[in-house]
């Protein structure tokens, strides 16, 4: 799979999926523009990725805002000067009783998750048009299709993306840009370890969760940056606006465990 010549931005690259993704498309040619709200964690992924920045670009962007998403892109026309894969992968969760969030916390979740793929899409649509094409990948989650519980603003949000990812299928395709998301299940990310803050035995928890999972093992960020290129490739061509599950056939055994 050879992306030489392509330019991918990957938001949310500072950690994560993000960083596993960001440094998936370096391995496989492509020159990166890694975008994080956190500017050190983007340059620790490109410092990762290419020490002497001609391959890639750490950028500091808050993507659930306008004017953050711009001023990236200018950031990004002026280093590489084009766009061909746009990958949606920065996200936040919150974990509450569905009475219990705030306005605030509402649309905070909802900018980040779901807010940002139309702001960044909307940036880089003008430069795959001008390429002849392109190809967007976004981040949904399982979570968008039976979801856990006290997840609400999050779930909504990734439920978002799968239906705007088809609507964005339909208006894009006669540019020859398509449009997908993935679903990952339960992935090993900083996210996931903030998850447990609050729960008990995390140990014992991932091993009941491991043994739940058909593939007996949590999720590597691997596994969600190898869906993406493939998404994001020659190999790929007449796909668009499907929402690919990468779960470790979660799904087909729900309910999964209650923490202890």
């Amino acid at each position: 799979m050879d992306l030489s010549g392509k330019v991918a931005v990957v938001t949310g690259a500072g950690a994560g999926i993000g960083r596993g993704v960001a440094r998936a498309f370096a391995d496989h040619g492509a020159r990166v523009a890694a975008l994080d709200i956190n500017l050190e964690t983007a340059r620790e992924t490109a410092s990762s990725i290419d020490e002497g920045g001609d391959k890639v670009l750490a950028v500091q962007a808050d993507v659930g805002q306008e004017e953050s998403v711009d001023a990236a892109f200018v950031a990004i026309a002026e280093k590489f000067g084009r766009v061909d894969c746009l990958l949606n992968i920065a996200g936040i969760e919150l974990y509450k009783e569905f009475l219990d969030y705030s306005s605030a916390e509402w649309d905070r979740q909802l900018a980040v998750n779901l807010k940002s793929v139309f702001l960044c899409s909307r940036r880089a649509v003008p430069h795959m048009q001008r390429a002849g094409g392109g190809s967007i990948v976004s981040t949904a989650s399982v979570q968008a299709l039976a979801t856990t519980g006290n997840i609400a603003p999050y779930a909504a949000a990734k439920g978002g993306i799968v239906a705007m990812t088809r609507d964005m299928a339909r208006d894009l395709g006669k540019f020859n840009i398509r449009v997908n998301a993935i679903c990952p299940g339960v992935i090993q990310t900083p996210m996931l370890d903030r998850s447990f803050t609050d729960t008990g035995d995390r140990d014992a928890y991932v091993k009941k969760l491991q043994k739940a999972l058909p593939l007996g093992r949590i999720g590597a960020p691997a596994d969600i940056a190898h869906a993406a290129l493939f998404l994001s490739s020659s190999y790929s061509t007449y796909v668009t606006g499907v929402a690919l599950i990468v779960d470790g056939g979660m799904m087909s055994r729900l309910p999964l465990p209650e923490v202890d």
